[in-house]
């Protein structure tokens, strides 16, 4: 069917009431030359539609184009019988809640829950009316009397007076959703007094958390111990470096935590830039924090540029060395040949241009670029697009700073404060830049909740007049102001033994004793024996650091005032991690290198960290579990083959291809070739080659180890032979018919 031609009106016409999706006719002032409906039905060609097609709108619509639909219902794409079932459909519940975070909805159901539960104690009806004060104020002081929830589980102590506050700020959400009204207003200030009263009976504090900054030395030696400590453990090497390129995110963009870990690959641009003064091309990295606070609706996203810097002492806080390591290590650049950090230093911008892109795979555009580590048949790899919780980044960076020395426990927040306090003092950033990096309507969230109520300028010499001592006082502002490796990060053997001897752990160990073992109440109560000995080892060792500081203090005090200079240091020997790697070392030894004197030097020095880290990437990391000597005799030993002067690596990978059927191999095909993609120098190698005592033994790791993590339907790869595996009997045949390893 021809398309009927339309055509716009004049352009001197008004476009008040104009919309790009609006039919226009070709019409005089007149009204009555504008085509009727039933004029418009005449003019469509019904020849070869026989009567009962009419019956069928589906297929009537379907023999018609847009156009004609449109004529065809005066205008509209459905007729007026579908208007009016969507007016009986429409669910007004559906759209009278604010578009809060998935969090934030969480704490509001979970308040409601508690109403819920209460109203159960208290014989009122599940529902928020009616309602009134006596009735609230009860609920909120049964609400902290609660020590376990309907599961019987601990639950988490309220200790300040500003949770209190968050608990009534979520019930006014909850009673809103509900009732589709506010609280009466007089109802919502006789509540301010309960609540206060409340937190003065329950002996809530009103201690703000304190907000500080964190120096650039104390980020720069934050990065380095996690990089280079050996006592936290990490699934996989390149989780160790999501937490330090997290912080180099988070450090600069001042942004919500929780947003940089919603970052995906698409959110990220890559180029070559051009310098407007004259210098060498530098590679720019932008990204966008789509995810933000979407209460009311989704903000406009901020996009952060990222230039680089070369001429740094270390490259311990050079963000690119740790972000293009990633793209490489995952083949995301779109160019098939850009396959290595070493390029970069070989292209160039066209002459008539101001830079060059560097496409990142269609493909990865919605992929999550912080990533968690999941067990596989082969070990701990990183997940197909499963992100790295906020709560699991953020223990991470608490531990790296107790491990630095950190008194106060570490949040990623201490670098959102650094950005506004360095925004705030800046001369290049207004405050109106400031307000749209930060995501602030206006100033007064920055007032309220990032200005540190420790004042981290030497205002006395600006009143006085003398040079300001900034540095200084910053420094003792600062979240490391208290800061020494001598401060314990983890409880003596005999401190942890101690836990034993509580009242509460003796008495739930005798509880135990008498359960049946394997009984639903000895898993219970086992939990429950478990939990208790964590809480309290944590409270104890919240308990030590927090006395240390005064007790150190005064030791040093004494041992100086007597001549015998500082306290001595007892390291705790649950303490020391165990020696590094060779990976780890190549890695802190190439962020280390010192600059370079040319250009040249400074590109080989870069491209030399991204390879160390990228190396890292694949180790995993972890106690290794020792092998179990076997207590058969030595005279049942299968004769051992006679030492072969050739490399172990080959002999290794030799020994598990068979000739005959019946051979059986003693070692294990899968971490033979596991093997083969890590260094030589790894002490890993040693203890994927190694020979078991049995066959038999080769058979029990095949499925304790590798067999067990597998599912069904799912594919494998042989290392070894380079093939990929369908499923799981693929993978056992396999074993059988080629490396002579039953299962």
């Amino acid at each position: 069917m021809p398309r009927r031609q339309h055509r716009r009106t004049d352009s001197d016409d008004s476009d008040a009431s104009f919309s790009p999706d609006d039919e226009v006719f070709d019409v005089d002032d007149n009204e009555d030359n504008i085509p009727s409906a039933a004029t418009r039905v005449k003019d469509v060609d019904f020849a070869g539609i026989d009567d009962e097609d009419f019956d069928n709108v589906g297929d009537f619509d379907a023999e018609m184009d847009v156009e004609d639909q449109i004529q065809l219902f005066d205008g509209n794409l459905h007729p007026p019988e579908y208007w009016i079932q969507a007016v009986e459909q429409f669910r007004e519940e559906d759209y009278t809640d604010g578009e809060y975070a998935e969090g934030t909805q969480k704490l509001i159901d979970g308040i409601e829950e508690h109403w819920f539960r209460f109203c159960d104690v208290v014989k009122h009806p599940r529902s928020f009316q009616p309602i009134s004060i006596d009735l609230l104020g009860t609920f909120f002081n049964w609400r902290l009397s609660q020590k376990t929830n309907e599961y019987g589980r601990k639950m988490r102590g309220t200790k300040k007076s500003s949770s209190l506050g968050n608990y009534w700020k979520f019930f006014l959400r909850a009673y809103e959703r509900e009732v589709g009204e506010k609280l009466d207003l007089q109802l919502t200030r006789q509540m301010h007094q309960v609540l206060r009263a409340l937190a003065k009976k329950h002996g809530l504090s009103n201690e703000r958390r304190p907000n500080r900054c964190i120096t650039t030395d104390q980020l720069e030696g934050q990065v380095k111990t996690t990089l280079d400590t050996t006592k936290k453990s990490f699934k996989l090497g390149e989780l160790r470096i999501y937490a330090v390129l997290y912080l180099l995110l988070l450090a600069p963009a001042g942004a919500r935590p929780a947003s940089i870990l919603q970052l995906r690959y698409g959110d990220f641009l890559v180029m070559l830039e051009r310098d407007p003064e004259g210098g060498p091309h530098n590679t720019l990295i932008k990204f966008t924090l789509a995810y933000t606070k979407t209460y009311l609706g989704v903000k406009d996203a901020n996009t952060y540029p990222l230039p680089e810097t070369l001429w740094e002492n270390s490259l311990f806080l050079n963000t690119h060395v740790f972000f293009l390591a990633i793209l490489f290590r995952h083949r995301a650049f779109l160019a098939p040949s850009l396959t290595s950090p070493h390029q970069l230093k070989e292209l160039n911008i066209h002459p008539v241009e101001t830079e060059l892109p560097l496409p990142i795979k269609s493909e990865m555009k919605h992929t999550f670029f912080f990533r968690r580590a999941v067990l596989t048949f082969m070990g701990y790899e990183i997940s197909d697009n499963e992100p790295i919780p906020a709560s699991m980044m953020a223990a991470w960076t608490k531990r790296c700073g107790e491990l630095y020395g950190l008194e106060i426990p570490t949040i990623p927040y201490n670098l959102r404060y650094t950005a506004a306090g360095a925004w705030t003092a800046s001369g290049d950033i207004s405050d109106d830049l400031r307000n749209l990096a930060m995501d602030h309507a206006n100033s007064i969230p920055l007032r309220r909740h990032y200005l540190g109520r420790d004042i981290s300028k030497d205002i006395a010499s600006v009143v006085r007049g003398t040079k300001p001592q900034h540095a200084l006082v910053a420094q003792a502002c600062s979240v490391g102001h208290s800061m020494s490796k001598r401060r314990p990060v983890d409880l003596t053997p005999e401190q942890s033994a101690s836990i034993s001897n509580h009242p509460l752990i003796r008495r739930l160990t005798r509880n135990l004793e008498n359960l049946l073992r394997g009984s639903e109440e000895y898993i219970n109560a086992k939990r429950k024996l478990r939990n208790a000995k964590q809480r309290l080892r944590k409270e104890r060792k919240q308990q030590t650091r927090k006395a240390w500081t005064v007790g150190q203090a005064v030791e040093d005090i004494e041992h100086q005032l007597q001549g015998r200079g500082f306290a001595p240091s007892l390291e705790d020997a649950t303490t020391t991690g165990r020696p590094q790697r060779p990976a780890q070392k190549q890695l802190i030894t190439a962020l280390m290198a010192p600059p370079a004197a040319d250009l040249e030097g400074q590109y080989r020095r870069r491209d030399n960290a991204i390879d160390a880290v990228i190396a890292y990437c694949l180790v995993e990391e972890g106690c290794t579990v020792p092998r179990r000597q076997s207590a058969l005799p030595k005279r049942g030993n299968p004769p051992k083959p006679s030492p072969s002067p050739a490399n172990p690596m080959d002999t290794a990978m030799l020994s598990v291809f068979i000739c005959d059927e019946k051979n059986r191999p003693r070692r294990c095909f899968l971490c033979v070739g596991k093997a083969c993609l890590l260094s030589p120098e790894d002490p890993l190698v040693q203890e994927l080659i190694h020979e078991f005592f049995m066959p038999g033994d080769v058979t029990k790791h095949l499925r304790r180890k590798h067999l067990r993590k597998l599912k069904d339907d799912e594919p494998s790869v042989c290392l070894a032979c380079d093939v990929k595996l369908d499923h799981k009997m693929h993978l056992q045949r396999h074993a059988l018919e080629i490396h002579g390893t039953l299962s």
